[in-house]
């Protein structure tokens, strides 16, 4: 039987995918922190905080499309001797 939202797993485990939990909740930490303290933060600040929220997008956007780091990691790794440079 297909699980419903919300419901949890035989497993007991909602979430496959703790990298991209962690990268969603920094980004929500970061655009409180931006909401809350943008006005009195510097230029530079300002500037690090965007980069930050737009490598975590990227990083969210992998995690979403393709799964977990470890996962993508396992897949492109190529086998034991696939590039053996011996004939």
């Amino acid at each position: 039987m297909p699980e419903t939202r919300g419901e949890v797993p035989a497993s007991g485990e909602r979430r496959k995918n703790h990298e991209l939990r962690e990268r969603l909740d920094e980004i929500v930490l970061l655009a409180r922190k931006l909401s809350q303290d943008g006005p009195a933060m510097s230029r530079e600040e300002l500037d690090a905080t965007r980069m930050r929220i737009e490598w975590l997008s990227e990083e969210i956007w992998a995690a979403a499309a393709y799964g977990p780091l470890e996962e993508r990691l396992q897949q492109e790794a190529p086998e034991p001797g696939e590039y053996s440079t011996e004939e």
